[in-house]
């Protein structure tokens, strides 16, 4: 179960449930984009498995590269996607591509229906390669016209080393933050990484956008997000959220984020407990 902090006005961390800190998973008709880096595998079906968990239809998706599923898990026919509607699962969806470990962008009409049909979309945009921060190329994100809301989710691993290797595409952060490349990465940073046009702003136009700060170790990260917080209001941030998976739930090389093991059971209804749709 994921762990989670709002960061007040004062930068104070209080903790909060999933459906405080993003109330829009209960709402009807969201497509939510995730992009950053040093988490967002790990908070999408953490999401997932939550609206799934309230009756909600959720549909996950990318719209660049997603970690493949177990193939029984993976959904390739509108029909396969209201069979998982239908049984209380998380239907998900994505073509195949190069990489054998990946699932791409699906095919557009398959999306679109399977969408209509969802309470709730949620998509990875962005990529990283399994580093913490990043700076989006030209490219970058992967927003789609349907998303209305986005979540960047940073990795506080980043604090403290050096920007060439914790840091994606770190040859353009050195451009945008004007530093060398061997430069250690400070809480300035991340918040500009977070709150520039350049970074994890960049083609928001108006969307509804949480940042997410992850991988929070309270010895280690505590100071440093009440200063990331501080900085990013200032920017007009309000949305401020710290997260991190409790240790002894942690799976695969320390992380949840690139393994399967005991994740499909978060993604079905629970057959007590569960709220069932109105």
């Amino acid at each position: 179960m994921l762990r989670i902090w709002k960061a007040t006005e004062r930068q104070r961390l209080v903790p909060v449930e999933m459906e405080t800190a993003f109330p829009f998973l209960l709402e009807p008709d969201h497509v939510v984009s995730l992009l950053g880096g040093g988490g967002k595998t790990t908070l999408l079906y953490e999401m997932a498995g939550f609206g799934v968990r309230n009756g909600q239809k959720v549909l996950v998706t990318t719209s660049t590269h997603l970690y493949r599923p177990p193939e029984e898990w993976r959904d390739r026919t509108l029909k396969e996607v209201e069979r998982k509607f239908q049984a209380g699962c998380a239907a998900i969806i994505g073509s195949d591509c190069r990489d054998p470990k990946k699932i791409a962008m699906p095919e557009e009409q398959l999306f679109e229906t399977a969408r209509k049909k969802a309470d709730l979309t949620l998509i990875e945009a962005d990529g990283t390669k399994h580093l913490p921060c990043k700076v989006p190329a030209e490219h970058e994100p992967a927003l789609l016209s349907c998303s209305d809301l986005v979540v960047g989710v940073t990795g506080l691993s980043a604090l403290g080393q050096p920007l060439e290797k914790s840091c994606f595409r770190a040859k353009l952060a050195a451009e945008r933050l004007g530093c060398p490349m061997d430069h250690r990465i400070t809480e300035e940073d991340l918040a500009q990484l977070i709150a520039a046009e350049w970074g994890q702003q960049k083609d928001l136009d108006g969307r509804a956008f949480y940042a997410v700060l992850h991988q929070y170790e309270e010895k280690e990260h505590k100071k440093a997000v009440r200063k990331i917080a501080e900085l990013l209001q200032r920017r007009g941030i309000r949305q401020i959220f710290v997260t991190c998976v409790p240790k002894n739930q942690m799976t695969g090389e320390g992380s949840m984020a690139c393994s399967w093991h005991g994740r499909a059971d978060t993604l079905q209804r629970e057959k007590s407990g569960a709220k069932e749709p109105e």
